[in-house]
């Protein structure tokens, strides 16, 4: 029951007004329980189309074939105004006499609050289904509400699709989900205030979906709930993971520029699942650079350049690094079990070189190039920046030598 209703007291023989309060008068439009004690019959206010039931009702209860109990009627005030009313019946004695005492409950502004409340609810899910971005409202991530563009967004046919969904966290990727879960946990014990994150959702395709979203707390038919915005930002997504990749990468040779393989191994060095101690540092240098450009032009000196990037690569594995560090010179970060491997590896680039196929521009020879190579291993609480040091020192001993051009260290 609803106890902001207001409800008031009458009691009543043959519907002759016995006894009311001021409460019970004010809900039917006067000013105070007189004007009910003076109505001929409280059958006045009852609609004339309920006032038939009303009657056969009072027989029945003091008669005994009905017992009390409580009803609905449709009223209607002093100005015509009609009010749905509970009546809540007991038999009760006035002066000697048994009478019918009649609590009323005025339900008619709690209905119009029920009314509003439903279309204020309308209007919401309507603003909702209207809006271009994607709409989602969830209880620990079961759904409850979505939109239509949710639903485009994500690749589904249309809302009843996602809110068929055991949990929201289908569509969200598999690396994102204990993140969600734990923003969660902190929205509703207000550990932390609504912010935008990007994240990524998977596509009903498989396909991924960048998005950036916006969670709150809301209420949703009596209890909290999250309600989630989403906005698609794959497109900017991408381009700006092109423009990051395109700012780490060499002009040239297409493999990554100096920040790039910095940040790249500074990024493995903390990755915990790997195995350090089978990390190596190969830094190579092209001897002949500076002589080819001065000899031949910048053109035949790149196309050197890019030939032996192309040899590198092929050299190494996928979880290999590869990086331009300087003008004539290239690192590589790789995995290898053993000395040995690590060696052979760094040898058969630097013998790369020997296979290159360019030819002098003037005279048809062909170019012959060498490479020299320092190779260092990762040790006990090794920083990149120690790594690459150990491998610089190594390259400049290989360099100073004519006949041994790998030193490892």
């Amino acid at each position: 029951m609803d106890f902001d209703a207001q409800f008031g007291v009458v009691i009543h023989q043959d519907f002759i007004p016995r006894h009311a309060d001021d409460t019970y008068a004010k809900i039917f439009g006067y000013e105070s329980a007189q004007d009910i004690l003076a109505l001929k019959s409280i059958l006045e206010l009852i609609d004339p189309e309920s006032q038939d039931i009303a009657a056969h009702t009072y027989y029945a209860l003091m008669s005994g074939i009905e017992k009390p109990q409580v009803r609905s009627y449709i009223n209607r005030n002093r100005l015509g105004e009609v009010m749905n009313v509970l009546s809540i019946e007991h038999i009760v004695e006035w002066q000697g006499r048994p009478a019918l005492q009649i609590t009323i409950v005025n339900l008619t502004r709690s209905q119009q609050l029920e009314q509003s409340l439903q279309q204020s609810e309308y209007r919401y899910r309507e603003l909702l289904n209207g809006s271009v971005q994607g709409v989602l409202i969830h209880q620990h991530f079961t759904p409850l509400f979505c939109n239509q563009a949710l639903a485009t967004m994500l690749g589904y046919p249309n809302p009843q699709s996602i809110m068929a969904l055991p949990s929201v966290l289908d569509f969200v990727d598999p690396a994102y989900r204990a993140r969600r879960e734990e923003t969660l946990e902190k929205l509703f014990s207000h550990k932390t205030k609504p912010y935008p994150v990007e994240i990524k959702c998977l596509h009903h395709s498989g396909k991924p979906v960048w998005v950036k979203l916006l969670e709150s707390i809301i209420d949703w038919n009596g209890r909290p709930a999250i309600q989630v915005t989403m906005t698609d930002i794959t497109e900017s997504y991408l381009l700006k993971e092109k423009f990051e990749q395109q700012i780490h990468l060499d002009y040239l040779t297409k493999t990554l520029n100096r920040r790039g393989i910095t940040q790249a191994g500074k990024a493995l060095l903390l990755d915990n699942t790997l195995q350090h101690k089978q990390l190596y540092c190969v830094l190579m240098g092209l001897d002949e650079l500076k002589q080819i450009n001065h000899l031949f032009g910048h053109e035949i000196g790149d196309k050197t350049l890019i030939h032996f990037a192309q040899q590198c690569q092929s050299k190494l594995a996928d979880a290999d690094l590869l990086g331009r560090w300087s003008g004539d010179e290239f690192i590589a970060i790789i995995q290898a079990s053993s000395h040995n491997i690590a060696r052979n590896i760094a040898e058969s680039i630097r013998h790369s070189m020997d296979n290159m196929d360019l030819i002098e521009p003037e005279t048809g020879k062909h170019l012959r190039f060498s490479a020299s190579v320092g190779v260092s291993h990762w040790q006990e609480n090794d920083t990149f920046d120690k790594l690459i040091l150990r491998a610089d020192s190594a390259l400049e001993q290989a360099r100073s030598q004519i006949t041994h051009q790998l030193v490892m260290v």
